[in-house]
């Protein structure tokens, strides 16, 4: 049985199916809308909840630079009393010691609070608001910089969080020809310091060192052909330029053929210090043997000054490779090297030169 369809029935029927194809659009962007509302409401929930995110460890060596990353959502949110957003922009960025904090820098509408120890130091982008960036740079590092730092960034309602380890390697230490006092030519001084597992030190370095306490009343070559020596308390015989006052004292440009100490500076310990395990004592053949009975080798005074650095505490002498007998002290205690922190080295005379005889019997520091 044939049904004549008339043209205004054709018509009639496209008109409902269109309506439907429209129905059915509207209702997929409903849904889509509903699920964007929902994840717009769950991430200002998170910014307005201060959710705190711990970020990556960040690692640095001495005298360098470094960016603490700490970013921040920059969705428009609503100003208290309708004063642009950019007014409630603020940056806090602080140290974390215990349960205590101790101020980095703070900055709100262009006024920029910096905390002592970190003049000259410390800075955030200048237009953080654009880029939602407000990353910490930090320049000149030193040693005692390392840490745990927190970044607290208010943007109109929203309140983020940050907390960020920095790592800070490298360590600065002096070192002397085993002859006696102020016998290496610029190159020799160049030499001996590779030859002891590290670098001639940069007067940056030797700065970095200073400002966290180095002290040694020993002029040294530094690796741009100065002679310098930090000295934190002054004292009669270390005056150099700088009588009465703390500093870095400088002799100048040298000629390389003069003859002093050295500066040296050793980077990231790759690998393991340790006391031979042993409790007899030896000579200093006996403890390079002991040493590759541990699939190991007697260490520098490099890796010795590094694994110092990452803590490491021993009150017993022992041998390093190039025959000197040393010990590090990373926890003060008077009867192991009257109270005073780092490197403690075993001269033959009272005038603090020469290595003890290699048939002396100490421990062993190897390295592997």
């Amino acid at each position: 049985m044939w049904v004549k369809v008339t043209r205004a029935g054709r018509l009639k029927g496209a008109q409902s199916l269109r309506l439907v194809r429209l129905a059915r659009l509207k209702m997929l962007l409903n849904i889509k809308h509903i699920l964007w509302l929902c994840c717009l409401c769950h991430t200002s929930h998170a910014l307005v909840s201060s959710s705190l995110a711990v970020m990556r460890p960040v690692s640095g060596s001495l005298s360098g630079k470094v960016v603490l990353p700490c970013h921040f959502s920059i969705l428009p949110t609503a100003a208290p009393n309708n004063a642009t957003i950019s007014d409630y922009l603020r940056i806090k960025w602080t140290k974390m010691v215990g349960d205590e904090e101790s101020t980095v820098l703070v900055t709100q509408n262009g006024v920029i609070k910096i905390g002592q120890g970190y003049r000259n130091r410390v800075s955030v982008p200048s237009h953080p608001e654009i880029i939602g960036d407000a990353s910490l740079t930090m320049v000149k590092l030193r040693a005692s910089d390392a840490g745990t730092y927190r970044c607290e960034v208010l943007y109109g309602i929203e309140d983020t969080q940050d907390t960020v380890n920095l790592n800070i390697n490298g360590v600065v230490f002096h070192y002397r020809a085993e002859t006696s006092r102020y016998t290496l030519n610029y190159n020799e001084a160049v030499e001996a310091c590779r030859n002891v597992g590290a670098t001639i030190a940069t007067a940056d370095q030797l700065k970095a060192a200073y400002e966290d306490g180095f002290d040694q009343c020993d002029a040294g070559w530094i690796a741009d052909q100065t002679v310098r020596y930090p000295i934190t308390t002054p004292r009669p015989g270390c005056s150099g330029n700088m009588p009465g006052k703390p500093g870095v004292r400088s002799y100048g440009l040298r000629k390389p053929s003069e003859t002093y100490d050295v500066y040296c500076y050793a980077d990231k310990l790759e690998g393991e210090v340790f006391f031979a395990p042993t409790t007899r004592k030896m000579s200093f053949e006996e403890a390079k043997a002991e040493c590759e009975n541990q699939n190991a080798v007697l260490a520098s005074p490099g890796q010795l000054h590094s694994a110092w650095r990452n803590g490491l505490d021993r009150c017993d002498y022992g041998w390093l490779s190039d025959g000197s007998a040393r010990h590090p002290v990373s926890v003060p205690r008077q009867q192991c090297g009257r109270g005073l922190l780092g490197v403690r080295t075993m001269y033959r005379y009272r005038n603090q030169t020469g290595f003890p005889e290699p048939t002396m019997k100490l421990g062993a520091y190897c390295f592997k």
